[in-house]
């Protein structure tokens, strides 16, 4: 290794030691240093091609494990492949014993199914002769109920037309009992509104006399109260006179007394009008009352006679209604017997058709054809592996050749160490040389070293 001046420090050779010796005088005995120097040398040699044999066994080792590894594992495979080829094989053995369990299962199953087929069609073929048998009987008996059901309803129907014409009688009667009591009735009101008329009458009479009555008392009345007013005006103006009063005054007294009993007698007067007009407006009410009730009487009289037509009327129409029931009731018989007929085909026609078509002879029902058998199917062997293949390749011999080296490295340190030595020219004795060409040597047990670099 240089330094910043180009020269070499530290190992080999330590010339920075031997060149602070120079410049120091630091003098010292070489020889046990150059043993120890020959000593070391010798040792790194012989440590170095002891490692140089670990590192090679190491090295050998682990090729021989990687290579039984290998091998083992190659054994593994080989035993694995024919245990996965004899389970293959196992497999196949399987197929074929459920292949053949299969066609076993098919073979009966499908004789079973030929078995049940051949008994369903004759069970179907029995139950056909008992159904067509049993529909036989049966239309037979629809038959006969039909024409009991068609009997019953001619029965029936001649009781219907018997109490139509019964109800059409009983009808007439009592349109005829009513007409003669609604006629009767509207008799006896026609004969109450001739009473009311003059029930009417009568009291518009006495009604227009009373007031005739009230009317002539009332001015009676006014007529004594006029009196009496002149009466007690005579009797003032005899007061005023006795007074003999004189001049205005005596007048304006006269004056008041005659406009006192003027007044009294307009007082009179106007309520002798307002009492006529009072007993005029009665007079009129009552005529109007009168004539209202001569108006409803007739309105009434009216109304009767219409009444009595629309009775007349109606009591026609009642008449045309039962003719025309008892005619509908004639058509409806014949009608109804003419549909009891129908109805009577249309059952026995229905009958007709539930019944059913007779079954073939047993020999003509179609053949069942028997079960063929399952074919066997081929299943090959599974693949086997014959021979077995090479195994892996050994591990290389990584030993060759590492004793000799390291025995060459060791005497190589031995000879290195050597060639580092060299005996003095005076006095004898040996000498470290360094690696720049520099000799220590020895003096009277004084070191003098050469120059660093020289």
């Amino acid at each position: 290794m240089d330094n910043r001046f180009g020269e070499q420090i530290g190992l080999p050779g330590n010339h920075f030691l031997k060149q602070q010796m120079q410049e120091s005088g630091l003098e010292m005995s070489l020889e046990p240093f150059t043993i120890a120097m020959g000593i070391a040398t010798i040792a790194g040699a012989g440590m170095s091609a002891y490692g140089n044999y670990q590192s090679a066994q190491a090295a050998q080792g682990n090729a021989d494990d990687a290579a039984e590894a290998a091998a083992e594992m190659a054994e593994y495979n080989w035993e694995e492949k024919k245990n996965q080829e004899s389970y293959a094989q196992y497999n196949v053995d399987v197929a074929r014993i459920n292949e053949e369990a299969v066609r076993n299962f098919t073979d009966t199953m499908m004789l079973d199914k030929y078995n049940r087929e051949l008994f369903i069609r004759d069970y179907d073929y029995k139950s056909q002769v008992e159904e067509f048998n049993k529909t036989e009987g049966q239309y037979a008996r629809q038959i006969d109920y039909n024409a009991m059901s068609a009997t019953l309803a001619r029965d029936e129907q001649t009781l219907w037309l018997d109490e139509q014409l019964k109800q059409a009688s009983f009808s007439t009667e009592d349109l005829i009992l009513d007409s003669s009591k609604k006629q009767q009735d509207i008799g006896f009101k026609q004969i109450e509104q001739f009473l009311k008329l003059a029930e009417a009458r009568d009291t518009f009479g006495l009604t227009r006399e009373d007031i005739n009555l009230k009317q002539r008392g009332k001015r009676a009345e006014f007529v004594a109260k006029s009196m009496e007013g002149w009466q007690k005006k005579l009797q003032d103006e005899g007061k005023v006179r006795a007074l003999g009063q004189a001049g205005r005054t005596g007048r304006k007294n006269r004056q008041s007394v005659l406009a006192m009993a003027g007044q009294q007698q307009a007082m009179l007067n106007s309520m002798v009008t307002r009492s006529d007009l009072s007993f005029d407006i009665e007079q009129r009410k009552n005529l109007k009352t009168y004539s209202s009730a001569s108006r409803n009487v007739a309105l009434q009289r009216d109304v009767l006679g219409a009444e009595s037509d629309f009775v007349s009327k109606q009591s026609d129409l009642g008449y045309r209604k039962i003719e025309a029931t008892v005619d509908s009731a004639y058509a409806q018989n014949k009608a109804n017997l003419l549909r009891i007929d129908h109805q009577n085909y249309g059952a026995d026609m229905a009958a007709d058709n539930q019944r059913l078509s007779p079954p073939p002879a047993y020999e003509d029902l179609p053949p069942i054809t028997p079960p063929y058998y399952t074919p066997q199917t081929h299943i090959a062997d599974a693949y086997s592996t014959e021979e077995k293949p090479p195994g892996p390749v050994g591990a290389p011999n990584l030993m060759a050749g590492a004793g000799l080296q390291a025995a060459g490295t060791f005497i190589s340190g031995i000879a290195k160490a050597a060639s580092m030595y060299e005996p003095s020219a005076d006095i004898g004795g040996g000498g470290y040389k360094g690696p720049q060409g520099g000799t220590s040597q020895s003096y009277g047990g004084q070191v003098s070293s050469g120059q660093l670099g020289g």
